[in-house]
C-alpha cells in the first residue's frame, strides 16, 4: 500500500494538545513530516482509515489530503530564431 500524506490542522484555542500530536506520533504507519506550524502537522500514512479514526476521536482537529501544485517555468524562450536582416542597400547606386 502506498503511503498518503495529509495535512491536520488544530481548530480550538492556542496551541495543539502535546497528548493528540503524540496519538499520531504513535500511530502505526505514521511518521510526522512537519509540526514547525503552530496549528499544524503534516503527516505521511500508510492506513489512511486509521488515521481518520483517531483523528475522528480528537476534538478540534481537521483532516485534508496534502495538495502538490507544479511551479511553471518562467524562463524566457527564443520560439524561433531572429531571421538574418539583409543588408542595407546602397542609397548611392
Amino acid at each position: 500500500m502506498a503511503n498518503s500524506r495529509f495535512v491536520l490542522r488544530y481548530q480550538g484555542g492556542g496551541a495543539k494538545p502535546d497528548t493528540d500530536v503524540e496519538r499520531i506520533r504513535i500511530l502505526d504507519g505514521a511518521s510526522i513530516i512537519d509540526e514547525s506550524s503552530p496549528g499544524l502537522l503534516l503527516v505521511d500514512v500508510q492506513d489512511e482509515g486509521k488515521l481518520r479514526e483517531v483523528v475522528a476521536s480528537m476534538a478540534h482537529w481537521v483532516l485534508v489530503p496534502e495538495q502538490t501544485f507544479a511551479v511553471p517555468d518562467t524562463r524566457k524562450r527564443v520560439e524561433q530564431p531572429p531571421s538574418r536582416r539583409l543588408a542595407p542597400r546602397n542609397r548611392h547606386e
